[in-house]
């Protein structure tokens, strides 16, 4: 882990040295990035390179969110229904939500922060997958809506998704997000299936869906990121 100072500010960076063609930049922290190369890339084409960036990293290093503590999570709201979290150290992990009286329990075998999120991860997808599985059910016998397979997975940027073949493909912490915002996700790749671009044939399609769509959709591209947890 190397440092270097810009814009004042003292920041820590990784090389990592791949496969790929061109350089590339990922922001880590409020203070630290990546930098990916092609393998035999010397030490100053990087330096060039970010120096070239330092201005990118300065202004977007500021809307990186700190790093997580998860351990000191003590809500968890699922679909705008706010669940209390309780930590038990065991042998085995385990995560259980109970709808009932609003609690999840956090069973697990390492108190580190990294294993918390592992656990929490691990266990909270497939109660994504169900969530989402059962709200589309509803909106196929709704509007008639016919699709394929349907995936989670945990994505940096990106709600969903709809491949050539009707399959779907989710972010699995769209379920941190408002119920409408939530519900908006799921109609917007469900219109996919009949209208594969962004022409204005979708948006008046998917308007007569959710009528809140421009908002919803605005919403999501200025606080969607912000909700995610991992």
């Amino acid at each position: 882990m190397a440092t270097i100072y810009l814009g004042q500010k003292k920041y820590s960076y990784s090389i990592i040295r791949k496969p790929i063609s061109s350089l590339r930049l990922r922001l880590k922290t409020p203070r630290s990035f990546i930098v990916s190369c092609p393998r035999l890339t010397p030490e100053f084409v990087i330096n060039r390179f970010i120096k070239k960036n330092q201005n990118w990293i300065v202004i977007h290093s500021q809307k990186v969110p700190a790093k997580k503590i998860y351990k000191n999570l003590k809500n968890l709201v699922i679909l705008g229904e706010e669940y209390q979290l309780q930590f038990v150290k065991t042998q085995r992990d385990s995560v259980i939500v109970s709808v009932l009286d609003k609690k999840i329990y956090v069973n697990i075998s390492k108190d580190s922060n990294k294993h918390i999120k592992l656990v929490l991860e691990k266990k909270l997808r497939p109660l994504a997958l169900k969530i989402i599985k059962q709200e589309l059910e509803l909106f196929a016998k709704k509007y008639g809506f016919s699709y394929g397979n349907v995936v989670v997975r945990n994505q940096s940027s990106r709600f969903g998704s709809c491949s050539s073949r009707g399959n779907l493909n989710f972010n699995w912490q769209i379920i941190f997000f408002p119920l409408d915002k939530f519900r908006h996700i799921l109609l917007h790749e469900l219109n996919h299936l009949k209208i594969k671009n962004h022409s204005s044939v979708f948006w008046n399609q998917l308007v007569i869906y959710d009528p809140n769509c421009k908002p919803n959709n605005l919403w999501l591209k200025k606080e969607g990121t912000k909700y995610f947890l991992f």
